[in-house]
């Protein structure tokens, strides 16, 4: 696979992510979000064995979509809720 197509994936993968982040907390449409969520898992799934670097990019997104914004109160916004994260990281290294 080329590079011009692998960046190509991964920004299909980052817009279904995008979408998925917007409807649950621009919207509130919470099967939008569930569905484009869904598209992410599906599309890393289809890399695996394929792409190494596209498949653990889709599992990355999944995990930071299911396994920490999912389950955080503090923000439906996830850009919000990113910043929070990176400057908790920062303030851990300092």
């Amino acid at each position: 696979m080329t590079p011009d197509v692998r960046n190509q994936k991964k920004t299909n993968m980052r817009l279904r992510f995008q979408q998925a982040c917007e409807a649950w907390g621009g919207t509130g449409d919470y099967e939008l979000a569930a569905y484009r969520a869904s598209q992410v898992s599906d599309m890393a799934a289809s890399y695996m064995g394929i792409d190494s670097d596209l498949y653990w990019y889709g599992i990355r997104l999944s995990i930071a979509w299911g396994g920490e914004f999912m389950l955080q109160d503090d923000t439906r916004d996830f850009n919000t809720w990113a910043v929070g994260q990176a400057c908790n990281a920062l303030r851990a290294a300092a």
